[in-house]
């Protein structure tokens, strides 16, 4: 099998197991924080650039990005 294919299969099989679901709208994978007896959000995402690597970001709802981590071996 391809390298590259079973790599992107354990990283996909990872994150589900991480609790991130897929979302296809957006095409990145996510899973949602919430602190303060659930009265302030963010979603942590993982997301494939245009060439190949992952990206982890955690951003409010509204789409402000407050932090940003290239993944080189995996999901962390």
């Amino acid at each position: 099998m391809d390298e590259a294919f079973t790599r992107e299969v354990a990283i996909r099989s990872l994150l589900r197991s991480k609790g991130y679901e897929f979302d296809p709208q957006n095409q990145y994978w996510l899973r949602e924080w919430s602190t303060n007896g659930g009265q302030e959000k963010l979603l942590e995402v993982a997301l494939k650039t245009e060439d190949g690597e992952w990206n982890k970001l955690m951003m409010t709802p509204e789409g402000k990005v407050f932090y940003a981590k290239a993944l080189r071996s995996s999901i962390d």
